[in-house]
């Protein structure tokens, strides 16, 4: 069997054909790592009102994805913009509300659900991270890297309220 360089290419949106490697579809595969870490999340809860705020972040993902995977080329895709953005700061505002305010820091652990969603907030701090690092390259719509950094704190107090809910207290870190 022979492989040949077509094997280690791909066609992004915008029509561009990059290998495999290439930084938009780092970003687009951690986007990607994180909705399915969110699936897993979703799997474990048992009601319906976290995960069907789970399932709209995860379709905002699929935006992020098209937007990621046409940069480069103007190609029309939907985009993540103010309603996506005030849709997490009221997420945010509500569960800020349901959790006790943090004055140390806490073990990213829990039920099967919380500790999905603590492994997730920490995944979206990578993706925004992988965003920095491709606007060095692109020009990357700053509304990405602010909504990646807006659900980094919506999963963070999602996973808390989780826990709260399921009856596993949160343990803090004391400094030795």
């Amino acid at each position: 069997m022979t492989t040949g360089k077509k094997d280690y290419e791909t066609f992004l949106l915008s029509g561009q054909r990059v290998y495999k490697d290439d930084e938009r579809l780092e970003a687009c595969g951690a986007i990607d790592e994180l909705s399915c870490i969110l699936g897993v999340a979703k799997a474990f809860l048992v009601d319906g009102e976290v995960a069907e705020i789970l399932t709209r972040i995860q379709d905002h993902l699929f935006i992020i994805g098209s937007q990621i995977s046409a940069l480069g080329a103007r190609v029309d895709t939907p985009r993540i913009g103010g309603e996506h953005l005030e849709y997490l700061s009221n997420v945010i505002r509500e569960y800020e509300g349901r959790v006790p305010r943090l004055t140390r820091f806490i073990y990213p652990e829990g039920s099967p659900a919380g500790a999905f969603l603590h492994l997730a907030r920490a995944f979206a701090r990578r993706c925004e991270r992988i965003l920095v690092g491709l606007s060095r390259r692109f020009e990357v719509d700053m509304a990405l890297i602010t909504y990646m950094n807006r659900l980094s704190k919506t999963l963070f107090l999602l996973a808390r309220y989780v826990n709260m809910r399921d009856g596993f207290g949160e343990r803090t870190w004391t400094r030795p």
